[in-house]
């Protein structure tokens, strides 16, 4: 009979391939999609601490090392792999800490009651986790995780593998969940493309979260953003008109 046959190692890379081909499904609006990033990704993370623990001894993986049936025994959690890492000397912070225990309880909520997910706050806990786990296995494993990523999901394992690359993906996916027109907009204050999202007349960045407001310019009438236009008459303030660039060019130079 066919049989289909994957060591722990294997396993654990197996859910991490399909915990990131669900993520990038979630990027493509299909929200439900992040319910089985979470899941598949877990199932990783515990898998993958297992092994770390079996390096020091395959038998330590399981609650009662000592059985006459090994094979029979039930295999430690995530927390005592966890608790036997920091044991032997390894650092694992505060912030990975907190974030191991979130993507726990909401994988517990998922699997066994209802639950309610904060979309852009599970995408940054799986940005966050991915580097803390890239990281720590760099320091800790005899193998590097990136070669076993398979090809197309390469692209985004960097992305959120990488602290910066993975705020800014955040940052203009939320722009556009965002803003009334559903399009990320350019920032004017830290120059990156389609992270502003536009609500109610203002350019709210999610990237650097600063405060882009629109307003028209007092003679054409076109409407501009106030980083972007001239002011006319400040020495009328608290009322302050602006002019477009092309106006006051036209202006300046009608002579």
């Amino acid at each position: 009979m066919p049989t289909h046959k994957l060591d722990l190692l294997e396993n654990a890379i197996d859910s991490f391939n399909e915990a990131l081909r669900k993520y990038q499904d979630g990027l493509a609006n299909d929200p439900k999609a992040y319910k089985f990033a979470i899941l598949h990704f877990s199932h990783f993370l515990e898998l993958l601490f297992k092994y770390y623990v079996a390096q020091s001894h395959p038998l330590l993986i399981y609650k009662n090392p000592f059985s006459k049936s090994i094979e029979k025994e039930s295999t430690i959690g995530l927390w005592e792999a966890v608790q036997f890492l920091k044991n032997e000397g390894n650092d694992i912070s505060t912030t990975f800490y907190q974030d191991l225990e979130w993507l726990k309880r909401l994988r517990n909520n998922i699997e066994h009651y209802r639950f309610e997910m904060d979309i852009p706050e599970a995408r940054r806990t799986i940005g966050r986790l991915t580097q803390a786990m890239n990281e720590f296995n760099s320091n800790f494993s005899d193998f590097d995780l990136t070669d076993h990523v398979e090809p197309a999901n390469l692209q985004i394992f960097e992305e959120l593998a990488d602290e910066y690359r993975a705020q800014l993906a955040h940052s203009r996916v939320e722009a556009k969940e965002q803003s009334e027109d559903g399009e990320g907009h350019y920032c004017t204050y830290c120059g990156n493309e389609e992270t502003a999202a536009l609500v109610m007349g203002t350019y709210i960045c999610k990237f650097c979260e600063e405060e882009d407001s629109e307003t028209n310019c007092c003679i054409c009438g076109e409407p501009i953003r106030i980083s972007d236009a001239i002011t006319w008459n400040d020495e009328h303030a608290p009322h302050i008109d602006y002019v477009c660039e092309a106006c006051d060019y036209r202006i300046r130079n009608m002579n």
